[in-house]
């Protein structure tokens, strides 16, 4: 199967990264296609996660494998992005936090799809507008930077929308579809905060299918 290297990203801490990533890779896991994630985020949330799930789900096949990996150099990254380009399926990496580290420039660069969740919410959208502003720089400086932005409206609740506020949303949106694919939002599920690494249940299958197959359809 053909290689895709997802990078998970925003400056902004809290705004369901990691989570993000998991669902995505149970999903395609739940598809059948090939795929593994590479932890890199300072915190080890998904390899915590998966050590944390080995316990519970003693005796069962993984899914799929999760790998941790410290960010240091730029060097040991680059290795680490052509070791990944040579995987079969989905290669998903979790990022830090802080997208400005120099350890992170071969991650934005040789990444074929970014993925940026946001929240609306004024602090979010401005921490996403410098992480754009960053792999825009980026872009400046590696000519062959060929990553798509995915925007992925996330945890959104519909319901506590004010008129001048959901006027305020679909704005973002369009902003942001000047720069990437702005995907199907991702409702607020207290189900979705109930995941592991080892199974995806029908009630969160359901709140990420539209979101997670339009960017299956764009990956293509």
């Amino acid at each position: 199967m053909k290689n895709r290297i997802v990078v998970f990203a925003n400056q902004k801490g809290g705004v369901g990264k990691s989570t993000l990533c998991i669902l995505f890779a149970n999903y395609l896991a739940y598809k059948g296609m090939p795929v593994c994630i590479i932890d890199t985020d300072l915190q080890k949330t998904i390899l915590s996660q998966r050590n944390k799930d080995s316990e519970v789900f003693l005796g069962d096949d993984e899914p799929y494998s999760v790998q941790g990996f410290d960010v240091s150099d730029p060097e040991t990254m680059q290795q680490l992005m052509d070791s990944a380009r040579q995987v079969d399926g989905f290669v998903l990496m979790d990022s830090p936090g802080n997208v400005s580290e120099d350890g992170l420039v071969p991650m934005f660069a040789g990444a074929d799809f970014i993925v940026c969740p946001y929240e609306y919410e004024e602090k979010t959208l401005d921490s996403t507008g410098v992480f754009v502003g960053v792999i825009n720089k980026l872009r400046e400086h590696n000519s062959d930077m060929k990553g798509e932005l995915f925007f992925v409206p996330n945890r959104i609740d519909a319901r506590i929308g004010t008129s001048e506020e959901n006027r305020m949303w679909k704005q973002t949106d369009q902003i942001f579809k000047k720069l990437g694919h702005v995907t199907p939002r991702i409702a607020s599920r207290a189900t979705l905060k109930r995941i592991n690494t080892y199974e995806l249940l029908s009630t969160q299958r359901d709140a990420v299918s539209e979101c997670f197959d339009y960017m299956l359809r764009k990956m293509k």
